[in-house]
C-alpha cells in the first residue's frame, strides 16, 4: 500500500514521514495535487492535509478527479455542511486534530494508522474501504461482510462488532470482560463469548487462525507480516 499525502503544511508532512517510516509514503504540495492524483493507482491511499475546510478547499476537491481511497487530515472541527459535501464526494474518512494523533501514534503499519480516521459522532458513516485482515481475507466494514476468494460472507451484528473490536486493538489482548462490556454492556456468560468467537473464526476461513485465544483469558488478533 502506498500513501500519498498532499499538504502545504511541512510540519505535518515531516511528522507523518517519521511515524510511517516503514511505509511507502509520498508527499506533494497542493500545486502538484492533480498530477499526483493522475499518477495514483486504485490501491493507493490519497490524503489531503488542511488547516480548515473552507470553500476554497471544497472547490479544489470538487474540481479535481475522484480517488477511491480518499481521506482528509484537518485541524478545524467539521460542520454539518462539511459533512454533507464529504458524503457527496464519497470521501473515506477524516482525522481531526492530526498533529495530536500523529504524536501519540507509536509503531504500526499504514492500515493501523488509517484506522485512526473516523466519522464524527452522530453523523452517518461514509463508505469505508475494505480492511485487509491477512491470508487473502478482506473485511468490508460498511457492508458488514467478508470477502474471501471473491466470495462474500455476511456477518451478524455481534460478529461484526467483535471483529471491529479485535482489529481496532490489533496485537493487544482484549479480555473477556472488555468484550462483554463492549458487546453486551457486561451481561453475558463467558461461554457465550467463546461461541461467538468460534463462529467468527469459522466465517473468517483461512484468517480464523489470526484470532488467538490466550490461556490467561481474552483474545488477540495478529495480522501476518507483509510478504
Amino acid at each position: 500500500m502506498r500513501i500519498i499525502l498532499c499538504t502545504d503544511e511541512l510540519c505535518l508532512a515531516r511528522m507523518l514521514s517519521v511515524v510511517l517510516e516503514g511505509c511507502d509514503l509520498r508527499t506533494c504540495r497542493t500545486t502538484e495535487r492533480v498530477i499526483a492524483l493522475a499518477a495514483a493507482c486504485s490501491e493507493d491511499v490519497f490524503i489531503d492535509g488542511a488547516l480548515k475546510l473552507n470553500d476554497g478547499f471544497w472547490e479544489m476537491l470538487e474540481s479535481s478527479p475522484r480517488h477511491r481511497l480518499h481521506y482528509v487530515l484537518v485541524r478545524s472541527a467539521l460542520t454539518e455542511r462539511d459533512w454533507q459535501r464529504a458524503r457527496d464526494l464519497g470521501l473515506s474518512g477524516f482525522l481531526t486534530d492530526p498533529l495530536s494523533a500523529i504524536r501519540t501514534f507509536i509503531g504500526g503499519d499504514a492500515q493501523t494508522f488509517l484506522r485512526r480516521f473516523s466519522v464524527p459522532d452522530g453523523q452517518p458513516a461514509l463508505p469505508l474501504a475494505s480492511v485487509n485482515l491477512g491470508l487473502g481475507v478482506h473485511y468490508k466494514q460498511g457492508e458488514r461482510c467478508l470477502l474471501i476468494d471473491h466470495r462474500l460472507v455476511p456477518l451478524s451484528e455481534m460478529e461484526a462488532k467483535l471483529l471491529d473490536l479485535l482489529i481496532s486493538r490489533e496485537d493487544e489482548i482484549v479480555t473477556r470482560s472488555e468484550i462483554a462490556e463492549t458487546l453486551w454492556q457486561g451481561h453475558v456468560n463467558p461461554k457465550g463469548i467463546a461461541k461467538l468467537v468460534s463462529r467468527l473464526r469459522c466465517k473468517l476461513g483461512p484468517a480464523g487462525v489470526l484470532v488467538q485465544g490466550l490461556r490467561q483469558g481474552g483474545y488477540v488478533y495478529r495480522r501476518p507480516p507483509a510478504q
